[in-house]
């Protein structure tokens, strides 16, 4: 896409150069045709311009950055679509973003940290203030122009606080590195103070040169140490960080957000108190001062080269001379800047406080085993070699042994690292194939041709069915009988696949019938699962993997491709086929969808409509419709004159459940009275306190509800109630069983 658009014009635009490129598409530095300025233009990749999660995102980072009006914010001057081809008009930056300055030059000195941070609180509450959360704060978004300004970039993932839903349908975004706890579990848990947490994070690494996750191994190590573990504080990078500056740092990325700064203008009123308190420290910095950059014409860009004189005019010379010397001092200018950010610092580098050694653990494997193993020019041994305690860093290995090729190369071993290494030799002896049936001798002895019998070999593996080769000839599949072999050393290869190579030397002696059984070693990789909610339970190939619930890693899962299945109550079931490749962690982050089923209550004549317990409508005489979770619910319905109805119900996926309460209809409930022996009985019936008239057995008529029934008759214990719950569709006939009093 980058290199099909230099030199062409899109609606006005002449596309000049790329000079940035996110996950949504392209950064043009362009040049309005007429107007003769400079803009940026964000691109929609085409890929994505038919996805409309995409073009909502793209939109809403247009909308968000149209409500700014700060001079640490990248201006937006327009959104536009031209030939199915959607594009942010911008203000152009020339500058440099925080990143590629810290990987160039390393740690700001504090006074520059200090400027940087101050405007880009500023930039961020004036955000803030118009209901716009960024979610997506890092380095490389934050632009350091030539005039030294901060200028905010990459609104894409931001969230407009003053309306009830997200800005797009995602479930993830951002970058590690820079996210917050809560962002790590979703979006829908993020406020202004995740922003907070980022800009806290970036400072952090503009301090030190380092973030204090970037010695994890993967997405889900990280993610754990965001959520749960920790934070390395800056000094232990930099001892010359100030206490007080510490705590504000580790103050903005406390894990919650409640014990953070709830604001942007919290925290940088702290850091102007911190300032007033360090002479050292300038508090009015300013990061460099330049003149504006030299601004060029359409023809210029166009042609590659600058206008030429002026012919018969009067003063031109003098106008050439000014405009030579303008473009003059701002090439001054921008040499300056840049030796300034690119140049080594004469300052020397400040050593981190040292910290006590975290030793690594090497095992290393060989197949065949007993190889001489040689680390930094030290013999360790013989392989296997097991737990072997390394400090962290980069090793020269020399692996040999006798009639197989050496391997020379180098590991790294990381702080607390357990590095497990296996190596399959390669034989440097050029073997003959070897008939069977047919008499040799072996290569070492002689044995006179009367005395030698062929021999019989039993080969068998775990798990079967894997190819046997000898002496790389393909014999058959485990289990496996091979007769008649002439006496000889000979070597047994097994192959199977997901199964590591396996190979035997064996000597067959004459006449000798040999077992050879061997376990195979599984290849195996990992599994990260992540699902959106969280805690769900996890099942691979039909079996439940573990005790915990998502987030969670599987190791030692056999390579080759899966049955992937999550399960979630009130969510719908995931399944899908996922492939594992020796020693590689695949991730795997699963949304799942939530099930939801449709209520409608209907009244009449009307009443007010409870779910479980919270009124959701008073004095309904609609229908009253509801889209829910599937789950089980209490559902009320109460007149002040007509009784209540009562029920639980359990709304199902996709199911529509009706309830139709009609206290204007009665329903017949048949009521009978038996003693203990099971002779019937003529009871009084009381409803609801109050007599009906009628005795035992009988059916009466009563209103749709809950209601306390009663038996009254002398001689008997009648003083218990009970509870009844009547409507057309339930079983109105009940039976109480009377005992006489004593």
């Amino acid at each position: 896409m980058s290199s099909s658009f230099i030199g062409k014009v899109v609606d006005n635009y002449r596309i000049i150069e790329n000079i940035g490129l996110g996950g949504m598409g392209v950064v043009f530095k362009a040049i309005h045709v007429k107007l003769d300025k400079l803009f940026a233009l964000k691109m929609i990749a085409p890929g994505l311009a038919m996805n409309e999660n995409f073009i909502k995102r793209f939109q809403t980072e247009a909308k968000a950055l149209a409500k700014f009006e700060d001079p640490n914010i990248v201006r937006i001057y327009d959104l536009r679509e031209y030939n199915d081809q959607w594009f942010i008009v911008m203000e152009y930056v020339d500058g440099i973003n925080l990143l590629d300055i810290i990987r160039k030059k390393g740690a700001f000195p504090l006074q520059n940290a200090l400027a940087i941070l101050k405007q880009i609180l500023k930039a961020i509450g004036h955000a803030h203030s118009a209901g716009i959360i960024h979610r997506d704060l890092k380095p490389n978004n934050v632009m350091i122009s030539t005039a030294g300004n901060v200028k905010i970039t990459d609104f894409g993932l931001a969230k407009d606080q003053t309306i009830m839903t997200n800005t797009a349908t995602v479930t993830s975004g951002g970058t590690l590195y820079y996210m917050s706890p809560e962002h790590v579990k979703g979006f829908q848990y993020t406020d202004e103070r995740s922003d907070i947490y980022s800009i806290g994070m970036t400072f952090y690494e503009m301090i030190t040169g380092t973030v204090p996750f970037k010695d994890l191994q993967s997405d889900f190590d990280i993610r754990e140490s965001i959520i749960r573990k920790d934070t390395v504080k800056p000094s232990v990078y930099n001892d010359k960080i100030p206490v007080e500056l510490e705590k504000i740092v580790m103050k903005s990325i406390e894990k919650n957000p409640e014990d953070r700064y709830q604001t942007t203008g919290e925290m940088l009123e702290e850091v102007r108190k911190f300032e007033a308190k360090s002479p050292d420290i300038e508090s009015d910095f300013t990061l460099v001062e330049i003149n504006e950059p030299v601004r060029h014409t359409e023809s210029e860009f166009k042609f590659g080269k600058l206008p030429g004189p002026r012919s018969s005019k009067s003063g031109i010379k003098s106008k050439k001379y000014i405009r030579n010397i303008g473009i003059i001092s701002s090439l001054i200018a921008m040499i300056l800047i840049l030796m300034y950010f690119f140049y080594p610092s004469t300052t020397p580098k400040r050593k981190p406080v040292k910290e006590t050694v975290r030793f690594s653990q090497l095992t290393l494997l060989t197949q065949p085993s007993s190889a001489k193993v040689i680390i930094d020019n030290d013999s360790i041994g013989k392989s296997p070699i097991n737990k072997l305690s390394l400090k962290p860093g980069r090793y020269s290995l020399k692996i040999s042994k006798t009639d197989y090729f050496p391997i020379d190369t180098t590991v790294v071993l990381k702080p607390g690292n357990n590095l497990s290494l296996s190596f399959l030799l390669k034989s440097s002896i050029v073997q003959n194939e070897v008939r069977i049936s047919e008499k040799v001798t072996t290569p070492t002895r002689s044995i006179p041709a009367k005395s030698v019998s062929n021999a019989l070999i039993k080969v068998n593996s775990e798990p079967g069915a894997a190819e046997v080769y000898i002496n790389g000839k393909f014999k058959g599949n485990t289990p496996l009988n091979i007769a008649d072999i002439p006496p000889g050393e000979y070597q047994l290869t097994f192959k199977k696949d997901g199964y590591a190579i396996n190979q035997n030397q064996v000597n067959l002696k004459s006449g000798q019938n040999r077992d050879l059984n061997v376990n195979l070693s599984p290849l195996t990789g990992s599994l990260d699962i992540i699902t959106n909610p969280p805690s769900a339970n996890v099942i691979i190939d039909g079996k439940k993997t573990t005790d915990s619930n998502t987030p969670v890693k599987l190791d030692n899962i056999p390579v080759g491709k899966h049955k992937l299945e999550v399960q979630k109550d009130g969510y719908a079931s995931i399944t899908e086929e996922i492939e594992v490749k020796e020693g590689e962690t695949v991730t795997k982050t699963i949304d799942l969808v939530q099930q939801q089923g449709k209520l409608t209550i209907q009244v009449r004549p009307w009443g007010s409509i409870f779910i479980d317990d919270e009124i959701k409508k008073e004095s309904a005489d609609t229908k009253y419709e509801v889209t829910l979770p599937v789950k089980e619910y209490k559902i009320t319905v109460t007149h002040p004159t007509l009784g209540r109805w009562e029920k639980t119900i359990s709304l199902g996926a996709n199911s529509e459940e009706e309830i139709i309460v009609n206290f204007n209809r009665n329903v017949t409930v048949s009521i009978a009275a038996f003693d203990d022996k099971g002779f019937p009985l003529n009871a009084e019936i009381i409803i609801d306190n109050e007599t009906t008239g009628k005795s035992t057995p009988a059916d009466i008529k009563v209103r749709p509800g809950n209601h306390k029934l009663s038996l009254k008759l002398d001689g008997y214990n009648t003083e218990e109630e009970k509870l009844i719950f009547v409507d057309k569709d339930e079983s109105n006939e009940h039976t109480i069983i009377l005992k006489k009093t004593e």
